[in-house]
């Protein structure tokens, strides 16, 4: 409605009656005001060069933000430097060879000061020192915040050093022990950086930057074999890696997703899928074109994966979507769908291609979805190029896997018992050793496997400089924590061997080898003295071999790094946002190698029947000897002699996992008991045989195999060196019997002998005494007279 009306100053009044405006006026006026509704109302029109210029910058200038902290790593608790002197270094991810912003690392620690003296904390990053701090108190918080250098790092790491050096007093003869000077550093501690996601032009730098729980992208509720065997395998990949993947379902048409407040460049709010999404909010994707925009865009929080398993379903509903999007920026302007289509070709590539073309096996692809990096997996082929042996090889923004081998570095120099340990992660280096310090290896067990063999024995190659007062350096040699070698070294600096036996109990998935350099400071009335070197020797090397595999977690962890049955029920594919997690949470928990196992789906209510070790979860098995056994929310288990372990109603959100048997296969069975809990990815399972989880990991564990829950002697020696008693002692009574009968024999055969020579002597002189007066022979006739005598 159009109101006549007069304005007058304030303060006046009008006597005067309403005025008449011009017929023409208001037809001008009403026009106006339509033309103005309809404005108002319709989306906003850009010229074809804006929006072909919006697409030519969408996704450009996206910056990603990312915080690790220590215990995103797996550092639960702090890490205490002491007195007298301690150094450690943390490494903290960041991607590989890419320039990164703002970066500043936060240090949450405190520090004790309790015996006094003059106390010296020392931060470096990368080597240099940058931070220093002497405190004086006896107590106070040692928190920083320091810049960090934007350089890029090849390794994929800022290395943080922690030093602590505590002197009580300057006289030689003090002694500087001081158990109440220490720097605490809390788990807190945290670096925060940002990059420029269109820096990244490579799959190897795309996943190094994933973040700690990285976004993975199926393409439907319901996923067929091939897409959920490819989508397991990376999962468990990720989770060996350290992350937590959260599994997310890619959005179709009739969803409702919630966009927030969502940005929408005013360019692209003349295409209408894209002005549907400006408004933000709960929104119902209306259509294909809609849902090609909300890819397009990835905003955060909505829709923004890191990894997409890119199935032929996902790579034809994508293709769908992003035709009827060109199709309405067709309509819009002509020449903003070139500018679109080279936009497509560059951030999507095949999967936002479309088309009937079937892509090649094996491909894996980088995609910048609304400028965000995202790693593309067509198949469980691509993944294996995901692998830690492999991943560094994807330096292109697409590769085709024909084929990988699973250990390259044990049949590169063709069949070895022995593999180098710079290989898999062991760099020969030389430290500085005052009081003590440490070199590690870090490596897969599926990496270092091969035909059958698993690692048996490491061999050192070590040297140790001299001292000034000659004291020598102990080696003492760890593999995932456990003790197994010590060495007291020769500080000539020349090179020796040390070798220890590694035990089976002792593996793991992940494993880490230490070597800890200790040597005794110098006593007396001596300066401090300073570091003297020891190192780690190029031809250090491990020794394979076959071992010994029980029938419980770790004989199993043996087994799967050479090949594994993944057995799932097909519920398992009709679920995958839970079932997924679960998989790979258990694969790394009980060391399935994601390259070697092979995936059999079981259909529903059928026993399955493994053809080698296997892990299942929630089938039934043909031929099974389990431990637990299940019947209306009860769980009895026995144990090796039949007795009840556990027998217990109404528990709910717990798992039990157990090594068994299918025939005479093993495996690990995993069965929930009620609702499936959500497992910890951090779950690991060394010990026993049968373990009972739930959320936060294991609760309890159980050993059937071994009375007392004690496995027996991993004694590597050979059959005759392990029972020489039994075999030696028996030997060597019966050799000395029968040399004692052999000397025995030739003694009397001997005096034999001399008593035959003795009578034959004795009868042949008696014999010629007894003819001698009969014969003409000289004694008579020289016994006649002599006609001279």
């Amino acid at each position: 409605m159009i109101s006549n009306s007069t304005s007058h100053p304030v303060g006046t009044t009008s006597t005067r009656g309403p005025k008449r405006v011009p017929v023409w006026l208001n037809g001008a006026l009403l026009h106006a005001l339509g033309a103005m509704s309809v404005a108002w109302c319709a989306p906003a029109q850009a010229a074809p060069g804006d929006l072909a210029a919006a697409f030519a910058q969408l996704g450009a200038g996206r910056v990603e933000s990312r915080t690790v902290s220590l215990a995103d790593l797996g550092v639960r608790e702090p890490v205490v430097l002491r007195a007298p002197d301690a150094a450690q270094e943390l490494y903290l991810p960041v991607p590989a060879n890419l320039p990164i912003e703002n970066a500043t690392l936060q240090l949450d620690a405190n520090y004790l000061r309790g015996n006094g003296g003059r106390t010296t904390f020392v931060l470096s990053l990368d080597g240099s020192p940058v931070q220093a701090r002497t405190p004086g108190d006896t107590q106070g918080d040692g928190s920083l915040s320091i810049g960090v250098d934007g350089a890029p790092r090849a390794s994929g790491f800022v290395r943080v050093g922690l030093q602590w050096s505590s002197v009580l007093n300057d006289t030689f003869c003090t002694d500087q022990t001081a158990i109440a000077n220490l720097w605490r550093v809390a788990p807190t501690t945290r670096l925060t950086y940002q990059f420029d996601t269109s820096a990244i032009e490579d799959v190897h730098t795309a996943w190094s930057a994933l973040p700690a729980k990285p976004v993975v992208a199926i393409g439907a509720g319901k996923l067929d074999p091939a897409a959920y065997d490819a989508a397991w395998r990376l999962e468990a990949l990720l989770v060996r890696g350290g992350a937590t993947p959260v599994t997310q379902i890619v959005p179709a048409v009739g969803d409702t997703v919630h966009l927030g407040s969502v940005q929408v460049p005013a360019a692209l709010q003349a295409v209408p899928a894209f002005a549907a999404l400006a408004a933000g909010g709960d929104h119902k994707l209306a259509n294909p074109a809609e849902l090609g925009a909300l890819i397009a865009l990835a905003p955060a929080g909505v829709f923004a994966p890191n990894v997409v398993i890119a199935d032929a379903a996902l790579r034809a509903r994508t293709g769908e979507a992003f035709d009827a999007l060109r199709a309405q920026v067709q309509s819009v302007s002509a020449d903003a769908a070139g500018a679109f289509d080279a936009w497509r070709k560059r951030a999507g590539g095949a999967l936002l291609s479309g088309g009937s073309a079937t892509p090649p096996k094996g491909e894996l692809a980088l995609a910048h979805l609304g400028g965000l990096p995202a790693v593309v997996v067509g198949d469980d082929l691509g993944v294996s190029a995901l692998s830690r042996v492999w991943s560094g090889m994807g330096v292109s923004n697409r590769l085709v896997v024909h084929e990988l081998a699973p250990s390259p570095n044990l049949s590169a120099g063709g069949a070895s018992d022995r593999l180098a340990l710079s290989l898999i992660g062991g760099a020969p280096a030389t430290l500085s050793v005052l009081t003590s310090a440490a070199w590690e290896a870090h490596f897969d067990l599926a990496a270092v496997s091969g035909n059958g063999k698993i690692p048996r024995r490491v061999v050192l190659d070590l040297a140790a400089a001299p001292a000034a007062d000659r004291n020598g350096q102990t080696a003492s040699i760890f593999f995932n924590g456990v003790l197994i070698g010590s060495h007291l070294l020769d500080t000539d600096g020349r090179a020796q061997r040390v070798s220890a036996d590694i035990p089976v109990y002792a593996l793991g998935t992940t494993n880490t080898l230490r070597v800890l350099f200790q040597r005794q400071p110098a006593g007396g009335c001596r300066p401090r003295e300073q570091g003297y070197p020891a190192a780690v020797l190029p031809s250090s090397y491990l020794v394979l071999g076959k071992g010994p595999l029980g029938d419980d977690f770790t004989g199993m962890v043996a087994r799967f790094s050479q090949s594994s049955n993944i057995v799932v029920p097909q519920a398992y594919l009709a679920d995958p946002l839970a079932s997924l997690p679960r998989l790979a949470r258990l694969a790394n928990a009980t060391g399935v190698s994601p390259a070697r196992a092979t995936l059999q789906v079981v259909a529903d209510g059928q026993a399955a029947q493994p053809s080698g070790p296997f892990l299942a979860a929630d089938v039934a098995l043909d031929q099974d000897a389990n431990h637990a056994s299940f019947a209306d929310g009860r769980i009895t288990l026995k144990g090796r002699g039949g007795s009840t372990l556990v027998d217990l109603a109404g528990l709910d959100r717990v798992g039990v996992i157990e090594v068994t048997r299918a025939g005479s296969t093993p495996g690990v069975l995993y069965r929930s008991v009620g609702a499936p809990p959500v497992l910890p990815a951090s779950l690991q399972l060394l010990q026993g045989d049968v373990a009972i989880v739930d959320g936060s990991g294991v609760i309890k564990q159980f050993d059937t195999q071994y009375a007392g829950g004690v496995p027996p002697t991993d004694d590597q020696r050979a059959w005759l060196a392990r029972h020489w008693a039994g075999w030696g002692v028996p030997t060597i009574a019966v050799v000395l019997l029968v040399l004692l009968l052999v000397g025995a024999a030739w003694a009397r055969g001997r005096a034999r002998k001399r008593t035959a020579a003795a009578a034959a002597q004795a009868e042949s002189a008696s014999a010629h005494t007894g003819s001698g007066p009969d014969d003409g022979g000289p004694g008579a006739s020289g016994g006649g007279a002599n006609p001279q005598g």
